[in-house]
């Protein structure tokens, strides 16, 4: 049987993995994307609940994975804060090589 904590460590890392694949989806474009268009791109976003809150588990993902060094803060083309794949981790995950 396996136990809530380690339940809850495989979905928090099939999370971070779905906001990876979205952010190294738009990587060459050059430019970041924004906590609810990855939520959407994901099919994480919730459009019922609190307002402000229905890209909750993708920011809590984005934090984590910036401390990690996974991510970086990159601006959106509109100018608005963005996510953006650090190049290390661009280099880890692209499978062109």
């Amino acid at each position: 049987m396996i136990r809530p904590k380690q339940l809850t460590r495989m979905g928090t890392f099939q999370l971070h993995e779905a906001v990876l694949d979205v952010l190294l989806e738009n990587y060459l474009e050059g430019h970041g994307v924004g906590a609810a268009a990855i939520s959407r791109r994901a099919g994480l976003y919730r459009d019922a609940g609190v307002v402000h809150m229905n890209d909750a588990l993708v920011h809590g993902c984005l934090n984590e994975l910036f401390d990690q060094g996974k991510v970086e803060q990159h601006n959106q083309p509109d100018g608005r804060g963005g996510w953006r794949l650090s190049r290390e981790e661009y280099a880890r995950r692209r499978d062109d090589i």
